[in-house]
């Protein structure tokens, strides 16, 4: 009826509300006691199931949904800010739908110092800590953009010139950023 959309899987069918009814001491039926019909399309779905507009693993259906609602509003907004922002979120989410994967040896060339931060490589992955706050894993973007799972208004950005890791670039969802420099 167009009044939503649906992601996910194929549901099992069931269109028939009903309950059990005791036959006898030893036995019980199931019977239907009414029956669902699409002012549409005058069928129903008993057997079939309903088939979603957008067809993704049921694990995935509720970050595609968000994804999809982001992309949504980032298209209808006028306001550059809250377009920023819904574009932001939906990459994160884009990320973890379809991750990045980035060679160990591109990774291992950005651990280094850069001012109060220190990005290190240990067991394959990129690890981002601050001097004197937690460390958090990094989680590629792009093949030299990452987010923090655990901070989602900040990303970091590897900066390169010439193929030569210079620095990094802190990123925030309200569009502010900062640099720092990597230490010889």
């Amino acid at each position: 009826m167009k009044r939503a959309t649906l992601i996910g899987e194929t549901t099992r069918g069931g269109a028939h509300p009903g309950g059990p009814m005791v036959v006898n001491d030893n036995f019980f039926i199931n019977i239907p006691i009414g029956r669902a019909i699409n002012p549409v399309t005058k069928t129903n779905w008993e057997g079939v199931g309903v088939k979603p507009h957008v067809e993704v693993p049921q694990e995935d259906a509720l970050t595609t949904a968000h994804l999809k609602a982001l992309e949504k509003l980032a298209a209808s907004t006028k306001d550059k800010d809250d377009k920023f922002r819904y574009e932001w979120y939906a990459e994160s989410l884009k990320a973890g739908l379809n991750p990045v994967k980035v060679k160990p040896e591109t990774l291992r060339s950005y651990a280094g110092k850069y001012g109060p931060r220190t990005i290190s490589f240990e067991s394959g992955e990129l690890y981002y800590q601050r001097t004197g706050r937690p460390k958090y894993r990094m989680i590629p973007l792009s093949n030299d953009l990452f987010m923090l799972k655990e901070i989602d208004y900040f990303r970091i950005k590897i900066i390169k010139e010439d193929g030569v890791v210079k620095g990094v670039m802190g990123m925030y969802d309200d569009g502010n950023t900062d640099k720092n420099l990597k230490r010889k």
